[in-house]
């Protein structure tokens, strides 16, 4: 008789934490069983977070008054009920911003305007190859829909962005291929949502309920700790 695995696991993650696993799981679920990828991906994107907030990904944004008069002084009416402070953002509105910010910084050096032209063209190419290469192997095509658009786009400057502080060239991807990049995004995020700390074994429950399967604890809790000690984690 199989034994029944302990749910305690659950009690340690927040609200949201559990949202989004619940999102996850029904995600995986319906790309195993809707064959149109439009219906999926409208699943995705719309009803899926309208019924478990916690599974639409939020990034932590300072928004500086200043960096607020200014995005406002464009005319988006998308930031006009923001108030400066710390804000829990969809990712590629956290992004939009955070870019915003950097970009306004730029033109206002008297340097920066003198070699636009050039830096701009060269700039393009470069970004075009790397978002060509990251779409590719993220989606496995360049044709993209606009979420994926705004994925890639956003991936493309946080590597740039790496790229210019680390001083040094910057793998694109994980050598081990996709899947572990999927496993340690979706660790980081139960990690994030933890109010008391998993174990291997818990944590390999809490994987299996969204969706993703690991042999066995003692793996995955070798995974974890490489990770950690790449700083992946």
């Amino acid at each position: 008789m199989k034994r029944k695995e302990s749910l305690q696991w659950m009690t340690k993650l927040d609200h949201e934490g559990m949202e989004y696993l619940a999102g996850l799981r029904l995600a995986k679920r319906a790309a195993k069983e809707i064959k149109d990828p439009k219906k999926v991906q409208d699943l995705i994107t719309n009803a899926l977070p309208r019924v478990f907030p916690g599974f639409a990904k939020k990034r932590k944004t300072i928004i500086t008054a200043d960096l607020l008069e200014k995005m406002r002084q464009t005319g988006m009416p998308a930031f006009s009920t923001l108030s400066p402070g710390e804000h829990d953002l969809p990712p590629n509105m956290a992004r939009l911003l955070e870019n915003f910010e950097m970009v306004h910084s730029l033109v206002n050096e008297p340097e920066f305007i003198k070699v636009l032209p050039f830096s701009a063209a060269f700039g393009l190419m470069f970004l075009q190859d790397i978002y060509s290469e990251i779409a590719l192997h993220r989606f496995g095509t360049t044709e993209l829909n606009l979420d994926q658009m705004f994925w890639a786009a956003g991936a493309t400057l946080e590597w740039v962005g790496k790229m210019l502080k680390e001083r040094k060239p910057i793998p694109l991807y994980s050598d081990k291929g996709r899947a572990n990049v999927e496993l340690l995004e979706l660790i980081r995020t139960i990690r994030a949502h933890q109010k008391a700390k998993l174990t291997p074994k818990e944590m390999r429950q809490a994987l299996a309920f969204g969706g993703y399967h690991i042999s066995d604890e003692e793996a995955l809790r070798l995974f974890e700790w490489r990770a950690k000690k790449k700083g992946q984690l």
